[in-house]
């Protein structure tokens, strides 16, 4: 589990998979660093599939820090447009639509991020790249309303209004010109989403109030414009007039459907935005048919496919209200465009069978071949026969219908008829029912007023009534309805005082029943009510208690203050912890009674239920289960049990997250029981198990800043540091505590051990919790830095340790560098391994900062050679020369020296040769015995230092002024490794020795002598050159070589001179 990672742990709740039984799995991994991952982008090999991967992974990275995203758009935006089409440009064409739409930055940073970079965008648009243009113009599409809004205003820069001008035309001309390059659909596509921001912003916005038209800061249009900016509001709405006729135009000339498509799409966003462009747009729509596209041949499943484009565009105009008036003759355009497809398919039909020919007759000839069933059932509902239009109409049993369905459809029609039409079927339905058709129903007839006689006949036969459906009332009026017209009406009625009798008193068994029963059918009333939705109050004044949860209120009450409560509460507790989820309602309302009533009367009922409920729940709990702090948040008092409770189960590893979600709401939400709930997590941050210990650092890290918690958090994690402070010196003795500050109290939890038994096993309990917090407060580092000296020096290794990850999440941050700069003495360990993690995680400009702060350092103090190693690779070649002497002195320290040295030989060989590293090991500054170590080390890199390097470094060294001490030892070392060596050796490097006299420096002469042995014979022309002296020496050091120095002068017929010479040295 991740102590750094910075989200919620209520969230985790919600995140928990379905079917686990522990909600301690570790977290996701922190988000990539977006430098880091763009770094890696771009060390990539130019648009291959591992770039493009890359490139993913810093979106992703950049979509979770959008902060980031102005930085890298005014820094790589050129690099874009000087490298050409590919990955690179098309990524950043990416991160500035991210940037400027959905990154939810602020308005003015969007503004600025445009501003920067609308002058290489303006550029981009002259390219006739398809792709390009197809990323660029979405993004001019989305920045044109916040130019508007700018260029709207007086303080508008005049220069920002002629890139607009200039950006407007080229992207209206590669949708209106059709002789604009590149010719590209997609391009087209775009350039027509972008006509609609135009239009939108040069059409006066139609509110339906008209105190607020024009006055949305979100939909700028020319009512915006104030006097004196640069933008001409008659001119503005003069191109939106001719906008509308070229939208219009298109719909009826453009033969591409993949033009036509964008083009109607762009039609509901304009009728709904503005209401005065309806009526142009809804004409246009509705009386549009496919005309030019059958003229132009194209194929019918593209002429198919523009149809349902247009009737989706038409159906979302019936369906917004607003447009409702325009519903008929949309509803009428969309019977007809279904006729004109049915048509077409038919067409389409016919002509595909005539393709066939008769290669698949047979006795069904006349019936449609290969036709689904499905296809066949909807033939069969569509072909009706048709009546004879004298009233009857088509065969059709409407009452197989849905009546709504029904009423619909003939309102429908009505609405569209002619006013003649409907007058004509009306007489004629008339002239149906006098002449006896039996086509017309008799219902029709008595709406008409056209009764039969028929009809009448039976109305006045007699009625048989049904005693049991009449009321009694009825009767009365039926006996004595002519008599009531006759007789004068009633005096009015007199009341007299009138008083009920006592109610008669039930048993106290009768009391329980009745209740009993009351709460019965209360019960079951309430759970049919669980159904309905909750009350739309809007703004209003929200209830505790819903009205459909009034039930609740008077179960609780009844069970609280009725007869026989102690025998209803146990029922009540049983029917909660039945279902404690789905009834957390009722618990909450009915412990909220208990409450109240205790208060009224005395009693402590509250607290003994509350109890009661939470260890029943608590001992059955599901680890994904919420409902525990939504409950204990409806709660009117929380009494110190409760807590209690919560830290057994913050210490129950499997279901630990609900008690710390629990405790954290607490805090949050619930002062009384504040100080107490943060007392508990406090000292859970310091347990000896780091689950828990976690958990409970990444509970109170969110309140870091967020007064009144946040000191009391920050004062409690320096104090458990301090604790680590060894020896005679206390830590009240050392809290550096400034003038007019408290110090700390001292910090005692029933998870540390004392301060005598710290050992480096308890270490972790007393940094994760101030490390943690450093990440949202880095002013804490002064301490840690501070406190780090005064440690034990097997405690600073675990605190050095443990630091790490925190370094790593950190990065490069200004106040890490700053406490780095500044660290106080004892403390150079610790600011090592945070400058050691720096370097290891590479990045540019992390790794500039560092090169600069360890630079500053090496002036202003003397450091150990170990700062150098982590920026060595990034000095340049004289300093490294420089400080190669400090590495090499680091041979032999420490266990690990030869793995440093050797590390930093790798980076060294980044900036220069592998020879100029061996000439510069030859100086001989890091002492002689390191000095053979480093050079064992170059050796031991085979595949680096190979023969020709070292023959390289072996002349160099060889033509030095002052021969180094290790010289022959290297030579020698040389021509043990490679053979291959020796010629070289004995012809170029030996007679430079003699050269330079090197029996004058005895230790190198005996390196002459025994490397003249090993070589031998090729070093006899060499000793051929000694004088005579010399040579002597040579031959009584090593008598072995005096055969073959002889045979070798016998062989190149010497003179008789140089011959005697060399005998009297024999």
């Amino acid at each position: 589990m991740s102590l750094y990672t910075d989200t919620d742990l209520s969230l985790a709740l919600e995140d928990q998979p379905s079917g686990s039984t522990s909600l301690l799995a570790p977290p996701p991994p922190p988000t990539l660093d977006p430098i880091q991952a763009l770094g890696s982008a771009l060390s990539a090999p130019s648009d291959t599939a591992s770039q493009a991967e890359a490139f993913v992974a810093a979106s992703r990275a950049y979509e979770a820090n959008p902060d980031r995203l102005p930085e890298l758009c005014a820094q790589l935006l050129p690099v874009a447009w000087d490298s050409g089409e590919g990955l690179l440009r098309g990524w950043v064409l990416d991160m500035i639509g991210l940037a400027v739409g959905r990154s939810g930055l602020n308005g003015e940073i969007k503004l600025q991020v445009i501003q920067q970079s609308l002058e290489i965008l303006v550029r981009m648009l002259s390219l006739n790249s398809a792709a390009t243009l197809r990323a660029l113009i979405p993004i001019f599409s989305t920045i044109y309303p916040l130019l508007f809004r700018l260029l709207s205003t007086p303080s508008a820069p005049r220069q920002l209004y002629e890139l607009f001008q200039q950006s407007k035309s080229r992207i209206l001309s590669l949708a209106l010109d059709p002789n604009s390059q590149p010719q590209s659909a997609g391009v087209k596509a775009a350039a027509w989403k972008y006509v609609q921001k135009v239009l939108l912003a040069g059409t006066r916005a139609g509110a339906a109030d008209p105190r607020l038209r024009g006055k949305a800061p979100e939909d700028p249009n020319v009512s915006n414009i104030s006097p004196g900016s640069p933008l001409n509001p008659s001119e503005l709405e003069e191109e939106a007039t001719r906008l509308r006729g070229d939208i219009v135009g298109q719909l009826y000339t453009a033969s591409n459907p993949a033009i036509l498509h964008p083009i109607f799409q762009i039609i509901p966003g304009l009728c709904k935005s503005r209401p005065t462009l309806s009526a142009l747009f809804v004409a246009a729509l509705a009386s549009w048919t496919p005309a030019h596209l059958e003229a132009t041949h194209v194929p019918l499943m593209q002429i198919r496919a523009v149809e349902k484009t247009v009737r989706m565009v038409m159906t979302h105009l019936v369906r917004h209200p607003p447009l409702v008036g325009y519903a008929p003759q949309l509803n009428e355009a969309m019977m007809r465009q279904r006729q004109r497809m049915d048509v077409a398919w038919q067409k389409e039909r016919e002509e595909r069978r005539a393709r066939l020919g008769g290669s698949v007759k047979h006795e069904l000839d006349g019936e449609t071949m290969g036709e689904s069933s499905e296809m066949a059932a909807k033939r069969a509902r569509m072909d009706v026969v048709l009546g004879s239009g004298k009233g009857r109409g088509m065969e059709v049993d409407v009452t197989t219908l849905p009546v709504d369905a029904v009423v619909e459809t003939v309102i429908g029609i009505l609405e569209i008829a002619p006013d003649d039409f409907i007058r004509q079927a009306f007489e004629n339905a008339r002239i149906a029912l006098r002449a006896d058709s039996v086509d017309v129903s008799p219902l029709l007839a008595s709406s008409l007023g056209l009764v039969k006689d028929e009809i009448k006949d039976e109305d006045e036969t007699d009625l048989v009534l049904d005693p049991l459906d009449m009321d009694v009332d009825d009767d009365e009026d039926l006996l004595y309805a002519d008599d009531d017209a006759d007789e004068p009406a009633e005096d009015a009625v007199a009341f007299t005082e009138f008083t009920l009798p006592p109610p008669t008193p039930f048993q106290s068994t009768e009391k329980e029943e009745i209740l009993d029963t009351t709460i019965q059918r209360i019960w079951e009333g309430g759970s049919e009510l669980a159904s309905l939705p909750d009350d739309d109050i809007g703004d209003g004044i929200r209830l505790a208690v819903q009205p459909k949860e009034i039930w609740m209120l008077l179960l609780a009450r009844l069970t609280t203050r009725g007869a026989g409560a102690e025998g209803k509460r146990k029922a009540v507790i049983d029917f909660v912890m039945a279902d404690f989820t789905n009834r957390l309602k009722f618990a909450s309302v009915w412990l909220n009674e208990e409450w109240y009533n205790d208060k009224l009367f005395a009693t402590s009922n509250y607290p003994t239920h509350l109890e009661s409920i939470l260890s029943t729940y608590l001992a059955s709990t599901d680890s994904k289960d919420k409902a525990l702090s939504a409950f204990l948040s409806s709660l009117p008092e929380l009494s110190p049990s409760v807590i209690t409770s919560l830290e057994s189960l913050c210490l129950d590893t499997s279901n630990s997250l609900i008690g710390f979600v629990a405790l954290q709401d607490l805090v949050d939400s619930r002062p009384p029981v504040r100080p107490t709930a943060l007392a508990l997590l406090l000292e859970l941050c310091t347990h000896p198990d780091r689950k828990t210990r976690v958990l409970a650092i990444r509970t109170v890290r969110k309140w870091v800043g967020k007064p009144p918690m946040s000191t009391q958090v920050t004062n409690y994690a320096l104090g458990v540091l301090r604790r680590l402070i060894s020896g005679d010196e206390t830590p009240e003795s050392h809290m550096d505590v400034e003038d007019g500050e408290e110090a700390d109290e001292a910090i005692n939890s029933r998870f540390l051990p004392a301060a005598d038994a710290i050992d480096p096993d308890s270490v972790p309990q007393h940094v994760e919790l101030v490390f943690a917090l450093c990440l949202r407060l880095p002013d804490l580092l002064d301490d840690v830095f501070r406190t780090y000296p005064k440690m034990a020096l097997p405690v600073q290794e675990q605190v050095e340790s443990l630091l790490t990850p925190l370094i790593a999440g950190m990065g490069a941050n200004a106040k890490l560098l700053e406490v780095v700069r500044k660290f106080p003495p004892g403390a150079d360990k610790l600011a090592l391994r945070v400058i050691s993690v720096l370097g290891a995680s590479g990045g540019g400009a992390s790794t500039g900062v560092l090169v600069n702060l360890i630079k500053g350092l090496m002036a202003e103090r003397e450091l150990d050679p170990r700062f150098i190693i982590p920026i060595v690779g990034q000095l340049d070649k004289a300093e490294i020369e420089k400080q190669i002497p400090r590495i090499v002195g680091l041979l032999g320290t420490s266990d690990d020296s030869r793995d440093l040295v050797r590390n930093a030989f790798a980076s060294v060989l980044q900036k220069i040769t592998p020879a100029d590293l061996l000439v510069a090991l030859h100086t001989e500054e890091g002492g002689l015995k390191a000095t053979i170590e480093a050079i064992g080390i170059c050796f031991s890199l085979t595949s680096i230092f190979r023969s020709d390097v070292l023959a390289s470094a072996m002349s160099r060294i060889a033509d030095l002024p002052s021969l180094p001490v290790v010289f022959l030892r290297t030579v020698i070392q040389a021509v043990t490794t490679y053979k291959s060596l020796i010629p070289f050796i004995a012809n170029n490097v030996l007679p430079k020795l003699i050269g330079k006299k090197i029996w004058e420096t005895p230790q190198l002469w005996d390196g002459f002598i025994r490397l003249a042995k090993m070589i031998a014979p090729h070093s006899f022309g060499a000793l051929c050159q000694l004088p005579k002296e010399q040579l002597k020496e040579v031959l009584s050091r090593q008598p072995g070589l005096q055969d073959g120095l002889r045979a070798y002068l016998v062989g190149k017929g010497q003179t008789k001179t140089a011959l005697a010479e060399v005998r009297s040295a024999f």
